[in-house]
């Protein structure tokens, strides 16, 4: 076999290898943003462990360990509730009763267990649509 067939083999390998390689980590780092009633009633029958979800913070819900690294809350997604868990050295400063979140993590024995926890700024979206330019007059 001459040189040019052995090193086109085994850039076809090489390839292949990369190729497969790329699409396992791909599927493995995939985390579908799903609706709480989705996961509420059918978390038995997903086959990944990792879930995104948003709403907003129950009303009253908030619950801060003494040491405040960790902190129960209730996400509340229309009439759907879901009790979260999130650990953490940093709890976002716009953290609050209603606010509107998105929280990433896994879900076990009834209680989502976060490890991303993310808020929105309404009044920074809320600033920018109502943004007028000034005009000369």
């Amino acid at each position: 076999m001459s040189f040019q067939k052995k090193f086109a083999i085994v850039i076809g390998v090489f390839a292949v290898l990369v190729i497969t390689w790329i699409s396992i980590e791909f599927e493995s780092g995939e985390v579908p943003f799903i609706s709480v009633g989705e996961l509420i009633e059918n978390h038995d029958q997903f086959t990944q462990s990792r879930f995104r979800m948003g709403g907003n913070v129950e009303e009253g819900s908030i619950s801060y360990s003494e040491d405040k690294l960790t902190v129960d809350f209730v996400l509340r997604q229309g009439e759907d509730l879901l009790p979260v868990t999130y650990i953490s050295a940093e709890i976002p400063d716009l953290f609050k009763d209603d606010a509107e979140v998105i929280v990433e993590g896994k879900y076990l024995d009834g209680v989502f267990q976060a490890d991303n926890l993310m808020t929105k700024c309404a009044s920074r979206y809320d600033e920018e649509a109502n943004y007028q330019p000034l005009t000369e007059g």
